[in-house]
């Protein structure tokens, strides 16, 4: 085997050792703080430009979500876009970096111009779920939340992330 075959074949032995070593999940550090007008992806995804972050520790509707609200199916998921929409009005939104999710995206703790913690209060609002055990504000605000029947726990809902695996309420089944 000549030199240069040895080295090539070495590289690429290390290469293919290194991608498949476990890394943590950590905040992507090419993005930083995030600053300035984003645009509401859904009720908990912002962009800036083309960076993407989620909310981290807040769990919203999605965007085409249902619930059933007094007997009545409504548009929970637009009600959630639609509070972020008017939380992000206050400009500019300043994201911190905290973690990395499944999808590879940045998550970020973000507050808008009037120093309002974005996901803290959407959680407050009924329209997003707490996620995460380091965040215990969060879990508070949705306790509160659901006791006093705000947004969606003024009804019936599937959590959203039981909702993106296809679960439905039997008022939203889809029938075949």
């Amino acid at each position: 085997m000549g030199l240069w075959r040895a080295v090539r074949m070495g590289m690429i032995a290390a290469t293919s050792l290194a991608a498949f070593t476990p890394q943590p999940a950590q905040a992507d550090n090419h993005f930083g703080p995030l600053a300035g007008k984003p645009r509401a992806v859904d009720g908990d995804t912002l962009e800036f430009g083309f960076k993407r972050v989620d909310l981290y520790g807040a769990d919203s509707l999605e965007r085409f979500q249902k619930c059933v609200i007094g007997g009545q199916s409504t548009a929970c998921g637009a009600d959630a876009w639609q509070a972020i929409t008017n939380l992000i009005a206050q400009t500019p939104v300043r994201c911190e970096m905290k973690a990395m999710n499944r999808y590879k995206r940045n998550m970020a703790i973000c507050r808008n111009a009037n120093g309002v913690d974005i996901g803290l209060q959407l959680i407050s609002m009924g329209w997003a779920v707490a996620r995460g055990d380091d965040m215990p504000a969060y879990s508070a605000a949705e306790k509160s939340a659901k006791a006093a029947r705000r947004g969606a726990w003024a009804g019936k809902f599937i959590d959203p992330f039981d909702w993106r695996q296809g679960q439905r309420l039997p008022e939203h089944a889809i029938r075949k």
